[in-house]
């Protein structure tokens, strides 16, 4: 994860004499998010508990070789709502998610102020979150942490306003603590929280 980050800053400062800034707004068209127990069995956690969410995007990119691929870094804020409505003795904090990613962008340059482009990321995501469950003596609680963060999209940029279609999965790393009468256990594995979002924003370049 230093290294990532390492490499990140290392990205952004070697292109900050000139690029393009981006910012953008966008909310999950779906999202799922899927674990696999001890048993290597794939658990679902349920889509009534877990919302479609939002998120904020700010990235840094300049043309590498030729104006058609850029690279550079980017940073988001993303929050999905958990919720245990009709869920007795259940207690939820939403999922909160901060991306650090790497990104590179290839645009399809043309005669036209229409540029279709396609994306890809890569870094990590900070996270918070957690599910716990209650009932007389016993508990059982899931709680989020960081975890690596990967994508692929696309989209179109007229002159400096950009529609971006991307599905992104982070990679909660999930702490799992069982309390019951007579046993406890507690165990650490993925959960991985796949998300299709559909964002607009402005191109700023510099």
């Amino acid at each position: 994860m230093k290294k990532i980050l390492l490499l990140l800053g290392l990205v952004v400062s070697a292109t900050a004499m000139a690029g393009v800034a981006e910012v953008r707004v966008g909310g999950d068209l779906s999202n799922r998010a899927t674990f696999k127990d001890t048993d290597n069995t794939t658990w679902r956690i349920n889509k009534d508990a877990l919302k479609r969410g939002f998120e904020i995007t700010g990235e840094y990119r300049t043309p590498v070789f030729n104006e058609n691929l850029e690279m550079g870094g980017g940073i988001a804020y993303k929050y999905n709502k958990l919720s245990s409505k009709n869920l007795e003795g259940v207690s939820v904090k939403g999922l909160s998610s901060v991306p650090v990613y790497f990104t590179t962008r290839y645009n399809f340059k043309n005669d036209s102020e229409v540029t279709p482009y396609v994306k890809g990321n890569l870094g990590v995501a900070f996270n918070s979150g957690k599910i716990e469950a209650k009932g007389g003596a016993s508990s059982v609680k899931f709680k989020f942490d960081s975890g690596i963060y990967y994508g692929i999209g696309a989209g179109i940029q007229y002159k400096n306003f950009v529609t971006d279609l991307s599905y992104n999965v982070n990679s909660l790393r999930t702490k799992l603590d069982v309390d019951l009468p007579g046993y406890k256990a507690n165990s650490k594995f993925n959960t991985n929280h796949g998300a299709l979002t559909l964002g607009v924003g402005y191109s700023f370049g510099l």
